[in-house]
């Protein structure tokens, strides 16, 4: 959408394409991301926060403050 667009006008025009949208009978639920910028990199907006493959800590170690299991192996080994 034009950029100059009040955000009044451009939230009414996404939520009524999301609400056509939705009111299609193979659609439960529907998104619409309204953006004044066409060129942009959609794989650099829509990377990835974290690395995959990096062990991380689990939620339950979180909580209880624990290390994560491969810390322990690795504290372990080298006393």
């Amino acid at each position: 959408m034009a950029e100059d667009l009040p955000l009044k006008v451009t939230h009414d025009v996404g939520q009524t394409l999301q609400r056509k949208l939705e009111g299609l009978g193979d659609v439960e639920r529907a998104f619409v991301h309204i953006d004044y910028e066409h060129e942009h990199d959609i794989y650099e907006e829509h990377k990835p926060l974290y690395e995959k493959g990096k062990k991380s800590r689990t939620l339950k170690d979180v909580l209880l403050f624990r290390k994560p299991a491969i810390q322990q192996e690795l504290a372990r080994t080298n006393t």
